[in-house]
């Protein structure tokens, strides 16, 4: 059966209650199963809210949530890796999930602190400003054919090894990133090359085969049919082919709005793949990307 998640970012500390409820019930109606996908910026207010449905709608978790570091496996400290994987994984127990997917490649070798509130800031300060392109928070695309960024693909490989084999108990899974500075799986050849399980989030991609140049509809074809895809964040892209590079950002929108990306083509080809589980990353989503999301695959 397919799942249909809200992210926790799709309501707050007011209307939880009520988007879920209204939500579940549809969802149900229409022969899908609702879940709520705890983000990795919740507060913990929300958080308490949510924890409370544990034993009534499955819940998931975009880890590591409440963390003092991000997980990057790019770094060279593999204690430091193990030590905020078993803290991270304490969660997934809690709420008996065995997927433990999480963004993982950061060009840095120190600890960066996990400040969901002041993330630019935190990675500016973590990778450094020499990726930027022109100033922005957009990775300099030059960067990922350099000696550098080689052998953090090297440390990355060796680290994600390791992790999987110490923890052959969770699913291990690598999601696609936006295309900001310092992160690591933002191009198909990265994302084909280095991960054996995805966390499809097509938004992310979009982005990426702009600043990449590359065929996006061509592209996500690939990787569907040949990664393993343990689920999928959907949400719309307000950016369009004429944005100047640097002005990029992560749009986190409404599926029902009109952009030139099309959500409905990649939806369609995710669910002919036979992938199960649909995660609406979306700030504010609501009823109306769900009745779009199910339109979509009917």
């Amino acid at each position: 059966m397919i799942t249909i998640e809200y992210s926790s970012m799709c309501f707050n500390e007011d209307n939880y209650k009520e988007k879920i409820d209204e939500a579940q019930n549809f969802c149900s109606k229409e022969g899908f199963q609702f879940g709520i996908q705890i983000h990795n910026s919740i507060t913990q207010p929300l958080y308490d809210r949510v924890i409370r449905y544990k034993d009534s709608i499955p819940l998931s978790a975009h880890s590591p949530v409440f963390s003092k570091h991000f997980l990057n496996l790019a770094m060279d400290d593999a204690a430091l890796i193990r030590d905020t994987f078993n803290e991270a994984k304490k969660h997934l127990e809690f709420i008996g999930d065995k997927l433990f997917f999480f963004h993982g490649f950061f060009m840095a070798n120190e600890p960066i602190v996990m400040d969901m509130n002041n993330y630019r800031k935190v990675i500016r300060k973590g990778v450094g400003e020499d990726l930027c392109y022109k100033g922005s928070f957009i990775m300099n695309p030059e960067l990922f054919d350099t000696d550098i960024f080689n052998r953090y693909k090297e440390t990355f490989s060796r680290n994600y090894k390791m992790l999987r084999e110490e923890n052959k108990d969770f699913i291990i899974s690598l999601e696609n990133d936006f295309v900001g500075i310092g992160s690591g799986l933002q191009r198909p050849r990265e994302i084909l090359e280095l991960i054996e399980n995805l966390y499809f989030d097509i938004g992310h991609f979009w982005t990426s085969s702009l600043l990449h140049k590359f065929d996006y509809y061509e592209a996500a074809s690939e990787i569907i049919q040949k990664k393993n895809i343990t689920g999928c964040h959907i949400q719309r892209s307000l950016i369009g082919k004429s944005v100047p590079l640097e002005k990029i950002y992560d749009t986190h929108s409404h599926i029902y709005l009109e952009s030139e990306q099309d959500v409905q083509k990649i939806v369609r080809m995710l669910a002919n793949k036979g992938i199960e589980k649909f995660t609406l990353e979306i700030i504010d989503g609501d009823l109306k990307d769900i009745e779009t999301f199910i339109d979509y695959i009917s």
